[in-house]
This record gives structure tokens, C-alpha cells and sequence, in this order.
């Protein structure tokens, strides 16, 4: 039977930031989805069950020992010879795979004008068709249309091993995956049902713990100011006691003065006794309010500024749309100030061109336009905190405050030599808004995000006043933040 085990697992990339510290968890058959913000150490995780890093300390086995995980990573950019020996079996389950996902060995040959999403399928394709005991899914429906998604999810389900699948795609999680591991704060815990239940759980939980801490901080209050008044009551006690003892005549003081000396030290104990107990409650309170950490969300609300721009028309292109050297369509379409566009279509059809070829006819400033492009390499990535880096203090400290909006800890942004995708993706964002823009051009915006950020950049996008176009398989997305679509098939618009 395959499983994965994690006992007191411990890795970091520096002594300075640990990744995840002490994770213990098994898993047997079935699919579990992996959660976490962007930088919170999925990869690192799946990393350390395909051996591609070591522990610092604890141990990682998968079983059987024998038969070493797949891992399919997010990005697709090489044509593996893996892939290129699945294309060319002509027998038993590699052909069977290829019919289920519909993919084409003569495809192979013009590898570098497929789509992202195309290329993700043939990687998924191969890791499926070698029947791994461990299979470890990086964003499997990244770049993914409709159509080309479902028969990704089909083929998925006849999986029968250990399979560990990280996604932003709530439909996929909820529909594939009967677990849910968790990774937050360089924890992780393994939660019982798909994501909508574990999120349920996991927030009753944070839920039930504000309540705990709200209470001990309502009893430090309280207790912190029974001490006050048990310490006002003491010395006032003193002073009458003082006072009482100047105005006494001779003979009270030697009639009554001991009982009323005894009286008051037995008091002045008593008093004592009380105080330590309540100060010795408080110091148990305040103890352990200071060792209960309660989870509050990151991020907020993203602003974009905006000023409207001075032309009608953004944008009026009629002519040809290329990919490569092949044609593939022509067009004829404008985008005004305030169009709002949903850019639909299957995978590889030309949306990406086609918003390419827009971009480059945009008659206003380039500085009015951002621009986010399917995807970030690992030197777009390095570029970005480059020029982050190079910014002056102001305009850095905005920008990084848009990242921090975004979800994700600017300080550690900053340090990492090595963003993830997600990461790399919200500074991308957060660049391209540190001025105001009459037209935002994203594609596939959400590849990468984590689940809280998506929520926020979609509240960001009904907010903005600019014009909008849009590729994006996120029908939810799409949905609340624009008003036109455009359908691109095999003959265009």
C-alpha cells in the first residue's frame, strides 16, 4: 500500500527563517490537497518527499521504498525526454492516457508555441501513464481551459496511490481530495475532508482560540484590577491605622493600643496572603497569554489608484493575430476607457497573442498600462526584487505595502533570494500599480496565488474604475469583475 510519512520534520533554508519545524503526518491512498500562502512552504514540502531536499532533521519515507515519487512542478518551460519517450510508446496505458487527454505526439514538435496549459496536460499525461505509488501535483490546473480541465480531473480520479495535490482551484480540491494538509507559520497539520470542510474546521478552531483569548485578557483585567484595589485597601488601612494612633490619648495606647496592633497585623497578613494570591494569578494569566498565539488573517484591501484616462479609445486594432510564424486569425476591436473584458476560449486557440497584439497597439503612455503576463520565470522573478530594491525609499515602502496587502511578509519577500511563483506574481502586481493605470491587461492573473489573495485581488478589480482585459479560466473571477466577453475560437473573434 503507498503512504507518505513525516515524522518531527524540520527544514530551512538559513538558521534566520525556518520553512517548516517539526511536521508529523501519514498518508495512505487517495488524493489530499495541500494549503498554504504563497511562500509558506508548499514546494519545500513536496521537495522534501520527492528527496530533491533533505531534512534538517526528523525522517521523510514514502512506501515502497523502492518506487520514488513523481513530482509535477508548476512550471512546464522544457520538453522533457521523459515526455518525449511517453509520446512515443504505441501500447498498453500510454496510449490509453493519451486518448483520455487528448493529446497528439506531433504536438511535440512545436513545443515552444504550445500553451502553458497544453504543456501542463502532456506533463501530468506522462506522471499518470507510469502508475506512480507517490504522485506530488504542483498547480496541475494552472493555465487550464474549461474542457481541458475536466479531462485533467477525469484522469485524476482513476489515480489509486498516495497523491498530494497543491492548488488554488477550490473546485478541484473539494471534488478530488478527502484531506487536507495545512502548512501556516512553518506548521503543518493534517485536517480531515476537502478544503471547504478543513476551512470550516480549521476557522471554528481559530474561532474557539480568540474566544479563549479574549477571556483570559477580560480575567488579567479583572484580576489586575482586583490587585489594585486589594493594594488601595492595604494602604489606606495603614494610613488609618497611623492616623489612629496619633490622635490616641496615653491611656488608649496602653489599654487598647496591642489588641488594635494585634488586630491590624493579622489584618496586614491576611491582606498580604490575598495579594499573592491574586498577583501569582495574574502572572499565570499574563503567562499564558503571552504563549497563546492567535491566528489574524494578512492582507486587506487592495487599492488601486486611478485617474480617468484622457481618450476614448484605449485601443483600436485591425489586423492580423500571430503565434510564431503561423497566422492565426485576424481581428477587428477597440477597448474603451471603461470596457471591462472576460477574453474566453480554449487552450491554445490565440488569446495570448491576442492580447499581446493589443498591448503593443495601446496609444497611451506605457506607464498608464500594466501588463501581467501569463507567467514569471525565475530571472522575471529576480528582476523584479531587483528593481524593488533599486526604488527609492517611498516609492518602495508603496509598493511593498501592495504586497503586504496582497498577503505576503514584505521583510521576507525582500530577503528571499529565491521567491516563489506566488510571490514573484504580487510583486509583479504591486510594480506595476505604485502609479495610477488607465488600463490593466492581465493574463491568468490568479496562476500562483494562494486562495486569500485571490479574494482580494477580485475585491480589488470590482473596485478599480480603469479598463480591464482579462484571461482567465476562474469563472468566478471573470464573473465579478467584468461586463463583455469576447470568445476566441479556431476562427478568431
Amino acid at each position: 500500500m503507498s503512504a507518505i510519512h513525516f515524522k518531527h520534520v524540520s527544514f530551512s533554508y538559513s538558521s534566520a527563517v525556518p520553512i517548516i519545524e517539526d511536521a508529523s503526518f501519514d498518508l495512505g491512498p487517495g488524493w489530499a490537497g495541500l494549503i498554504g500562502a504563497n511562500g509558506a512552504g508548499k514546494s519545500t514540502l513536496l521537495q522534501l518527499i520527492s528527496t530533491d531536499q533533505l531534512p534538517d532533521s526528523g525522517t521523510v519515507s514514502v512506501v515502497p521504498s523502492g518506487q520514488p515519487p513523481v513530482f509535477c512542478q508548476q512550471r512546464v518551460d522544457e520538453l522533457g525526454s521523459d515526455i518525449e519517450s511517453f509520446s512515443q510508446i504505441w501500447e498498453g496505458g500510454a496510449v490509453r492516457m493519451r486518448a483520455r487527454l487528448e493529446l497528439d505526439p506531433e504536438d511535440l514538435d512545436r513545443w515552444q508555441i504550445l500553451s502553458p496549459g497544453e504543456r501542463k496536460r502532456w506533463q501530468i499525461g506522462t506522471a499518470l501513464a507510469q502508475r506512480p505509488s507517490v504522485l506530488l501535483l504542483d498547480e496541475p490546473t494552472n493555465h487550464l481551459d474549461a474542457e481541458a480541465r475536466d479531462l485533467l480531473v477525469r484522469a485524476l480520479e482513476s489515480y489509486r496511490g498516495c497523491g498530494i495535490v497543491v492548488s488554488h482551484d477550490r473546485g478541484l480540491l473539494n471534488h478530488l481530495t478527502t484531506k487536507t494538509l495545512r502548512i501556516h507559520r512553518g506548521s503543518v497539520r493534517l485536517w480531515n475532508g476537502p478544503y471547504d470542510v478543513a476551512h470550516d474546521a480549521w476557522n471554528a478552531a481559530a474561532d474557539e482560540q480568540q474566544r479563549e483569548y479574549d477571556n483570559l485578557k477580560r480575567e488579567q483585567k479583572t484580576t489586575r484590577n482586583r490587585l489594585g484595589d486589594q493594594r488601595r485597601r492595604a494602604e489606606q488601612k495603614d494610613a488609618e491605622r497611623l492616623r489612629t494612633r496619633r490622635t490616641a490619648v496615653k491611656k488608649d495606647l496602653d489599654a487598647r493600643g496591642a489588641a488594635a496592633t494585634g488586630r491590624h497585623a493579622m489584618g496586614q497578613k491576611a491582606g498580604a496572603k490575598e495579594r499573592g494570591v491574586t498577583r501569582s494569578r495574574l502572572e499565570a494569566l499574563t503567562a499564558e497569554i503571552d504563549s497563546t498565539h492567535v491566528e489574524r488573517e494578512g492582507g486587506g484591501a487592495v487599492a488601486f489608484g486611478f485617474k480617468p484616462a484622457n481618450k476614448v479609445f484605449l485601443v483600436r486594432y485591425n489586423g492580423p493575430v500571430d503565434a510564431g510564424d503561423k497566422r492565426l486569425f485576424r481581428v477587428d476591436v477597440a477597448v474603451r476607457r471603461d470596457d471591462r473584458i472576460h477574453v474566453t476560449g480554449p487552450n491554445g486557440v490565440g488569446k495570448t497573442s491576442l492580447l499581446n497584439r493589443i498591448v503593443s497597439e495601446v496609444a497611451v503612455p506605457r506607464g498608464k498600462v500594466l501588463y501581467l503576463a501569463q507567467e514569471t520565470t525565475s530571472r522575471d522573478a529576480s528582476g523584479f526584487l531587483d528593481e524593488v530594491r533599486r526604488l527609492p525609499d517611498a516609492d518602495k515602502g508603496r509598493v511593498m505595502s501592495l504586497v503586504a496587502l496582497l498577503g505576503s511578509d514584505p521583510g521576507s519577500v525582500l530577503a528571499s533570494d529565491r521567491p516563489s511563483p506566488g510571490e514573484a506574481r504580487k510583486v509583479a502586481l504591486a510594480l506595476g500599480l505604485g502609479t495610477p493605470k488607465w488600463l490593466l491587461v492581465l493574463d491568468e492573473p490568479t496562476n500562483h496565488l494562494d486562495l486569500p489573495s485571490i479574494e482580494r485581488l477580485e475585491a480589488a478589480l470590482s473596485d478599480y474604475a480603469g479598463a480591464l482585459l482579462l484571461i482567465t479560466h476562474d469563472d468566478r473571477l471573470a464573473g465579478e469583475v467584468t461586463k463583455t466577453t469576447w470568445t476566441v475560437g479556431a476562427d478568431g473573434l
